[in-house]
């Protein structure tokens, strides 16, 4: 292979021109410039879409405007990853690193309503940065969730598979009400009760509904007890023992409440928060609701854990 068709392929030179922007970071002095630069390069790269590398410098360039915090590529987001299914956790990457916005949320609701039915995975994966997304309790922001929900509920229902259910169940335990996430459960118990997987994850969730002024959360948790499916009956009787704990042991407080806090508090390690703030002394304890102050700042969780629970944050 001879010099001109390594760069054809390879990109060499659009490489060497990305690895100037390898560490850079929003607050660059030169901002406005390097995004409209990267901007108008992105652009021309796209015309061409023929050498070898095409897709890894595309992902570089990406990579480029998440580090900017960039919005210079949202408009034409949609499209690209509707046309590119190989580029598209790197764009699920570059909008969870952007965040929640009126911007970016209306983009993302473009993205579910031009999935494609089959496309379960793309459902599983949006769903993800949506529940990682810390989304606040605004009107508009509140508008935008039921919409992203009826976009998720509409491919569901025709795609029927339990990828597609898990996706909308999850989206439900971060962003529903209890009273709405009970009579989910309730009605689709036949759906994942069939499903060893789908009957772990609803058995999880679970744990948000203990504190309710109802039995039945508690009755459905009994009934996964004597299921006799091995992994559910772990997750349920894990469930039933936090109630009745009287202390957040040790390694169960470093789990929920770690050295380094993390950026993004995982909804499944919220639901296990959940299960330990089901015991009333471990949710009276002065020293949690601290550690939950200063560890949590999702506005839904902390919306839950005040409601739910009673706790003062």
């Amino acid at each position: 292979m001879n010099t001109e068709d390594a760069e054809k392929n390879f990109l060499i030179s659009k490489n060497i021109e990305l690895d100037l922007f390898a560490d850079i970071e929003p607050e660059h002095e030169l901002r406005k410039e390097i995004e409209e630069f990267l901007e108008q390069q992105f652009k021309e790269h796209f015309k061409n879409k023929m050498p070898k590398y095409w897709d890894k410098v595309t992902k570089r360039y990406i990579t480029a405007f998440s580090r900017l915090k960039s919005l210079k590529i949202l408009q034409d987001l949609p499209s690209i990853y509707r046309d590119h299914s190989g580029l598209r956790p790197n764009l699920l990457f570059y909008l969870a690193n952007l965040g929640y916005s009126e911007t970016s949320s209306k983009t993302i609701l473009i993205i579910l309503n031009e999935l494609r039915v089959f496309d379960d995975l793309s459902i599983v994966q949006v769903v993800h940065l949506l529940t990682n997304w810390e989304i606040p309790r605004t009107s508009n922001a509140m508008k935008f969730l039921e919409d992203a929900e009826k976009a998720i509920k509409n491919l569901t229902t025709v795609q029927k598979k339990p990828s597609g259910f898990y996706a909308l169940l999850w989206f439900k335990a971060k962003y529903s009400s209890q009273e709405y996430l009970l009579h989910f459960i309730k009605k689709y118990d036949n759906l994942w009760k069939a499903d060893a997987f789908l009957r772990r994850q609803a058995t999880a969730i679970l744990s948000r509904l203990l504190s309710m002024n109802s039995e039945v959360p508690h009755t459905l948790l009994t009934e996964q007890i004597a299921s006799g499916a091995v992994g559910t009956v772990s997750v349920a009787n894990q469930i039933a023992f936090f109630e009745l704990a009287d202390k957040l042991e040790p390694r169960m407080d470093m789990y929920l409440f770690p050295t380094k806090k993390q950026r993004i508090y995982p909804l499944g390690k919220f639901l296990v928060l959940c299960s330990a703030l089901n015991s009333e002394k471990i949710r009276q304890s002065n020293s949690v609701a601290k550690k939950i102050s200063e560890h949590i700042h999702d506005p839904y969780y902390r919306h839950w854990i005040v409601e739910q629970y009673g706790i003062k944050l």
